[in-house]
């Protein structure tokens, strides 16, 4: 058995590290940003702040509809069919890519009155608006970034993903710094440079994904390709029953945040200023659990495809001994290092101490934030998908927003009681989760699985 937990454990690690990786670039990278535009006016952090929620929903879907592809490619890989797997990849361009540009279109057109949904503020508006448009028509490329992150991660592989997120995000820092302040014949183009610099790094990553999938040794790169070839229906089934409710799951919180973000800015643009703030400082403990769902999926769907019972249950046990490891480091951080992080991202000590009120309450949060992630990608490959949809929308809409917009708005109590329905949401939501796991003998999959018994896409 050691030795089968060490196998099991250096996978779970291969997995794990790159993705913490990843995520702590990307953390890393949005916590400088932040830091640049910290130093600009509270009013300027706003106006990107509110851009940064319709930017979250559509990053949000498309990040979903990836997982769809990401399951059934990693069932494939299980299977070593790696044709098949070429061919779903380029499906899942056919089909995603044309609703991406389409959903930048209705976003540039309809900006104002998407922004108008959390402030009724005019030159907050009017700032808003023009920042959205000017970054709207990037916004495709991250649905590119997403299903190319989806290939390699199916395989296991989340060490080139990791690379792609580096390079995007160098380009992001050290351009941002460059266009935000100006540097010698290069004029401060303030919050613009933001905006600027973040697009390029989608591009820079959009492009290095797809040379690292097709390139001479890309794990595609001697499969047939053809982009515009009609994806077969069974693959658009696979691919739709996992991806649309994982992208409803994210949108739902994504939509949360907006009626959320509405509700802490009539406490002062302050609060919500310092919100965004303490939301990026906070950004560590999210990096730290991110993989936990990539290994979740990843693991269980190569076990599924392989019909490997036993990597299955073992697998997920040793998933949960690591969330307790983690747990317990970003804990710790929120306990001891939130001031010295947010005192990084901005100079404003009013909003240091906002933050550090939040980042403090979300101490509570971190072991059902991060456990539920490993039930909810074992419930995802076993064809629950509906489930966990379900699940997030019971705990953000039946509990957070009701919740927030009662306390926030109608009995107008302290900021602190907003932050603690974060909290109440986060644990409602790991009880939920773990009453599926058991309810649909989720440990069995393989097993049933292996006699013909699956329910694909059952609740």
């Amino acid at each position: 058995m050691v030795k089968t937990n060490t196998s099991t454990d250096r996978k779970i690690l291969s997995i794990l590290i790159p993705v913490i990786l990843e995520n702590a670039l990307m953390t890393l990278s949005t916590m400088i940003l932040t830091a640049y535009i910290g130093r600009l006016s509270v009013f300027e952090i706003n106006a990107y702040g509110i851009t940064r929620r319709i930017y979250g929903i559509y990053y949000s879907v498309f990040k979903g509809l990836s997982v769809g592809t990401m399951i059934a490619a990693a069932k494939r890989f299980g299977q070593g069919d790696t044709k098949k797997c070429a061919r779903l990849q380029q499906e899942s361009y056919f089909l995603f890519l044309p609703l991406s540009l389409l959903a930048s279109v209705l976003i540039f057109f309809n900006a104002r009155f998407l922004l108008e949904s959390m402030t009724s503020e005019v030159s907050l508006l009017d700032n808003g608006t023009e920042l959205m448009r000017d970054m709207v028509f990037f916004f495709p490329l991250l649905a590119v970034i997403h299903l190319n992150a989806a290939a390699f991660q199916a395989n296991g592989n989340t060490r080139t993903p990791m690379v792609i997120a580096a390079l995007g995000n160098l380009v992001n820092i050290v351009f941002g710094y460059v266009l935000i302040f100006g540097f010698r014949f290069i004029p401060a183009m303030g919050i613009d440079g933001a905006v600027i610099s973040q697009n390029l790094s989608f591009v820079i990553m959009a492009l290095s994904g797809l040379f690292l999938l097709y390139g001479k040794n890309g794990p595609f790169a001697h499969c047939e390709r053809n982009f515009l070839k009609l994806p077969l229906k069974e693959d658009i089934r696979e691919m739709l029953s996992s991806g649309i409710p994982a992208a409803l799951e994210d949108s739902f919180w994504q939509l949360a945040n907006i009626v959320i973000s509405a509700v802490i800015l009539s406490y002062g643009q302050n609060y919500y200023a310092a919100y965004q703030i303490g939301l990026e400082g906070e950004g560590f403990c999210n990096m730290m659990s991110a993989g936990f769902m990539t290994a979740a999926m990843s693991l269980s769907s190569n076990a599924i495809g392989a019909r490997d019972e036993k990597n299955y249950e073992l697998s997920f046990k040793r998933l949960c001994h690591f969330c307790g490891i983690i747990t317990v480091i970003t804990m710790l951080f929120l306990t001891f290092f939130t001031k010295a992080t947010l005192s990084l991202m901005t100079d404003k000590p009013e909003l240091i101490s906002i933050a550090a009120g939040y980042m403090h309450v979300m101490i509570w949060s971190q072991y059902p934030q991060h456990r539920q992630k490993i039930e909810i990608g074992y419930i995802r490959t076993a064809g629950h998908t509906q489930t966990t949809m379900f699940t997030n929308l019971i705990g953000l809409w039946v509990v957070r927003v009701p919740l927030v917009l009662l306390f926030g708005s109608v009995l107008h109590l302290s900021i602190y009681a907003v932050w603690w329905v974060f909290n109440i949401d986060q644990w409602i939501r790991l009880l939920l989760s773990f009453f599926y796991y058991r309810r649909y003998d989720i440990a069995d999959t393989v097993h049933r699985n292996r006699n013909g018994s699956l329910q694909e896409g059952c609740i």
